[in-house]
């Protein structure tokens, strides 16, 4: 029997021990009797739930026993190490650095794409700057011809 086992068929005894000291002395009624029985259904239903638990525990443990024993048989089960709180096999690192290259390459595209529109966004001001400083200087030009002309007139 289990320690948790033992220690409820303790506290079981123990509570039918307080219920009789604390019963009355007059016979009893059918109240008590029913109450001592439903405490004890209770008592059984709560031990059943942990025995089927148990159970369901074991076979799933089992299953898992059977599962490893499978794999060792077929030499399936590869070693895993242990990186940080995670374990890889050296499959599963494999996947891993493979999906984090594919990232490190779409971002590394994505950086290039962009520093090419702001350089093509910088050339179009750099020219939009000159024709607008050469606009400046034709006009500039233009009042200084007109300017001219007309002191000369």
């Amino acid at each position: 029997m289990s320690d948790y086992a033992q220690i409820n068929n303790n506290r079981s005894a123990a509570a039918d021990y307080t219920a009789k000291k604390n019963a009355p002395k007059s016979g009893g009624g059918f109240d008590d009797v029913l109450k001592t029985q439903a405490d004890k259904s209770a008592q059984t239903g709560a031990e059943n739930a942990e025995s089927t638990q148990d159970a369901d525990y074991r076979t799933q443990l089992q299953e898992h026993m059977e599962e490893m024993a499978d794999r060792i048989r077929h030499g399936t089960i590869q070693p895993k190490i242990r990186i940080g709180a995670q374990e890889y096999t050296q499959e599963e690192w494999k996947k891993m650095l493979e999906k984090f290259d594919d990232a490190e390459e779409t971002l590394q595209e994505q950086i290039k794409e962009e520093i090419e529109n702001l350089k093509e966004q910088a050339e179009k001001e750099e020219l939009a700057r000159q024709i607008a400083a050469e606009k400046k200087m034709r006009a500039g030009e233009e009042k200084a011809v007109d300017s001219a002309a007309s002191y000369m007139l």
